[in-house]
């Protein structure tokens, strides 16, 4: 089995529920020693480094457990450190920025699991099985295809999507049989399957 954990976005800002998000990182998993690993590249990568700082600070204020928390540079960086990780994050971020990477992730499902997945956003669009994006610079007419880890179509930044009914009707054109998921920011979901 492996845990999903959902966010709807803007993690980047302290709020409570942000940090009860950032606790999940080492919470839902059963041992004290848990070895992170922090995808950013839904985002530029010149963002990256400033990205890894943040999570990893506000990772480490969450937990008591020894933390070893290392970024993920590449396909192959990921599948070379997956089998020694117990938590991997991917952060928001653009579609046209992780969907280069898509196609080289085959067989990353059977790796997690038993692992804990948790995705932002943009990351929490990429296992699921379709997606319409959410801020309005973004191609909101399309619908996406997902990984398809997660049996449900999820839409993030619910609270102020302001085209409801359009991004839903979209989905549901696409995918009837599929539950859709709707993500506000600063909230999550966490998914077992």
């Amino acid at each position: 089995m492996t845990t999903y954990v959902l966010h709807g976005g803007k993690s980047s800002i302290d709020t409570e529920k942000n940090r009860l998000f950032f606790q999940q990182f080492t919470s839902l998993v059963p041992k004290n020693s848990v070895h992170i690993l922090l995808c950013y590249w839904p985002r530029e990568k010149g963002e990256w480094q400033k990205k890894f700082k943040y999570d990893t600070a506000q990772i480490m204020k969450q937990t008591t457990k020894e933390t070893q928390i290392d970024m993920v540079s590449s396909p192959e960086d990921l599948f070379q450190k997956i089998a020694s990780a117990d938590v991997l994050y991917f952060s928001g971020g653009e579609e046209e920025n992780l969907r280069p990477y898509m196609s080289k992730l085959t067989g990353l499902k059977e790796l997690l699991e038993g692992k804990v997945y948790i995705g932002s956003s943009m990351g929490a669009f990429f296992p699921s099985k379709h997606y319409v994006l959410s801020l309005t610079r973004q191609n909101t007419d399309v619908v996406y295809d997902g990984l398809g880890y997660i049996p449900c179509n999820v839409l993030c930044h619910w609270n102020i999507e302001k085209e409801k009914e359009r991004k839903m009707h979209l989905l549901k054109n696409r995918d009837s049989q599929s539950k859709i998921l709707c993500l506000d920011e600063e909230e999550f979901k966490i998914i077992k399957i």
